[in-house]
Parts: C-alpha cells; sequence; structure tokens
C-alpha cells in the first residue's frame, strides 16, 4: 500500500456538500470527475439523491435525512479537506447542519448558492434562501452564484445596479472572492460574461456561449473546477479563468448521458489545463486558446475597490 513511502503522491483533498445523482456529472459527481481527472481527491455529503436531473423521465429523488446528513458532514469536516465546496442544500434543516459543522472548519469554503434562475424562479423556500444568505454565506471566502442568485442575496427586488455594485454588495456579506456566472448572454456572438473580484482586482471575463446545449450541470462543473484549480495551488483568479475555459469546454462535449449533462470528463480528455494555474499571467494567456478574455472593470466615482492593497494571488484567506 505504499505507507511510508516518500515518493508516494499527496493528492489534495477536496469536500463537496451537495445533491448526488445516479447518472450524469451534477453537484458530488461533477465534484468527483473533475477533481479526479485533474489530480485531487474527494469525501462528499449527499443532501439529497436523484437518479439524474430533473428533466430526466423516471427518475427519483429524495431528500437526505437531517440526523444522517449531519453524521455525514462531521465525517467529512474531520477529514480536515483543504477546500469545501457547498451547492445544493434543500431545507433550512440542511443549511443549519453545515453552519453548525463548519464552526471548528479551517480550511476554505467555496458557496455555490444553488437557490434558482430567471428560468424557474426560486428551486427553495424563501426561508432555505434566507438562511444560506444570512448563515451560509458569511462563513465562505468565496462565492459563485449565478445573476440570478446575486440578486436573491442582494435583495435588490430587480434594480439595475452597475457590475461594482453586485461585486461589492457581495463582497461586504463577508467573502473575499465573488464570482458572478452567466452575468450577461450574448446568443448572437455567442459569448457569455461573468464578473470577479477578490477585493481589490475587478474583472470581466468573457467565454464561448452555445445555446444549442441544454447546459445541464454547467453551474456545478464551474464550482467543482474552481475548488479543484484551487487545491491546486492557483489563485481564486486563476481558478475562475480555467474554470470558465472548462465549463464551455464541457457543454460543448455534451452527450446523450445523464439527460444531456455537461460531460468535464470528455474535455478534460483533449484538454490539459495542469501547471498552468500557478501564475495568473500565463493563465490569462493560456485561457486566450479557448477564447476566454479578460477585462478590468474601472473604478468609478460612485463606486471603487473594497481594498487598498491586493492580496497574495494564491492565497484566499488573507487580512
Amino acid at each position: 500500500m505504499n505507507r511510508g513511502n516518500d515518493e508516494t503522491q499527496n493528492f489534495p483533498l477536496i469536500g463537496s456538500i451537495q445533491n448526488s445523482v445516479g447518472m450524469g456529472f451534477l453537484g458530488n459527481q461533477a465534484v468527483f470527475a473533475v477533481a479526479n481527472a485533474l489530480g485531487a481527491r474527494v469525501v462528499h455529503a449527499p443532501s439529497s439523491f436523484a437518479s439524474a436531473h430533473g428533466g430526466f423521465t423516471g427518475r427519483s429523488n429524495t431528500l437526505t435525512d437531517p440526523q444522517q446528513f449531519r453524521r455525514d458532514v462531521a465525517f467529512l469536516v474531520q477529514q480536515r479537506p483543504g477546500i469545501i465546496v457547498i451547492g445544493y442544500l434543500p431545507k433550512p434543516q440542511h443549511v443549519d447542519v453545515v453552519v453548525s459543522q463548519l464552526q471548528e472548519f479551517k480550511g476554505i469554503v467555496l458557496l455555490d448558492p444553488v437557490i434558482g434562475d430567471y428560468q424557474k424562479g426560486l428551486f427553495v423556500s424563501e426561508e432555505t434562501a434566507r438562511a444560506i444568505r444570512e448563515r451560509l454565506l458569511p462563513l465562505a471566502q468565496i462565492i459563485t452564484p449565478n445573476r440570478f442568485e446575486a440578486e436573491v442575496l442582494l435583495g435588490t427586488g430587480g434594480q439595475a445596479l452597475s457590475e461594482h455594485a453586485y461585486l461589492n454588495g457581495l463582497f461586504d456579506l463577508g467573502p473575499q472572492a465573488v464570482v458572478i456566472t452567466s452575468f450577461e448572454r450574448d446568443p448572437e456572438k455567442h459569448r457569455v460574461k461573468l464578473l470577479f473580484t477578490n477585493g481589490y482586482s475587478y474583472h470581466r471575463i468573457a467565454g464561448p456561449f452555445f445555446p444549442a446545449y441544454p447546459a445541464h450541470g454547467i453551474g456545478d462543473v464551474f464550482a467543482a473546477a474552481v475548488a479543484s484549480f484551487m487545491a491546486l495551488g492557483g489563485s481564486p483568479f486563476a481558478a475562475v479563468l480555467l474554470s470558465t475555459a472548462l465549463a464551455a469546454r464541457a457543454v460543448a462535449n455534451t452527450t446523450p448521458y445523464g439527460g444531456a449533462t455537461v460531460d468535464p470528463v470528455g474535455a478534460l480528455v483533449k484538454w490539459n489545463p495542469l501547471g498552468y494555474q500557478i501564475d495568473d499571467d500565463r493563465t490569462m494567456r493560456f485561457c486566450e486558446r479557448s477564447n476566454v478574455e479578460t477585462v478590468a472593470i474601472k473604478a468609478t466615482a460612485l463606486d471603487g475597490p473594497r481594498l487598498k492593497f491586493a492580496p497574495p494571488k494564491h492565497k484566499i484567506i488573507y487580512g
């Protein structure tokens, strides 16, 4: 078993707390697929289990009993992963379990608040969304909501905000890095834009958009990739760039598997990003080959950076 062998590779460990599926690349299975392919390992706790995604005929779906969920999350935290990804939590009780178990956790928490989108509205109750915002979000170092979810977390009530206002509003709630996915889509130009900040640098990141594909699981794969690249030494900025490229490639590799979920495994068979996550400038040049472009968002007289000094490039926790 290679015990005691100094040459044995030490794989980074990632925790994943979210929904699981029997078939497809969603939730915990998205994290397994991306992390394992990139050289990390995973310990997970399922908040629910479904045969496949919601549009798949004949699927079953069950929520994890809160007491069993508490035991699973406690076990996960005890393994001391370097980063924990938190995704879909169906009920306030599941949020309570995660919040209580994270009190002594010393690693990075990446929150992907899976609470809704513009097409379907809220996926969870208002009570669950409120618990995520008020109790869980302040414990996260990095968050990856889509634009709808960002507006729910900010309580904008549909009011139009500037890009800085979106990012700073979420940054002020506690995270040290904020990503807003699917901020704007341009089907004609086949481009999708997301926003990023670490409180000092503010960027628009544009990547390929394939409207012909359903893109089931794209948000889960994106969050899984951000966690994986960070676990492998990348800064949040580098991780977001590489994850944007991987997410687009995963969409382009969609097959009927799992009810047409995106396929990060198929993408990573053809594309190797390892080694590029260590340096931000190198990451930018590498991602340009995948048609991922970055533009700095300039400060205005009304809104600017929250930090006066740039945080360390490869450390999410600073202060």
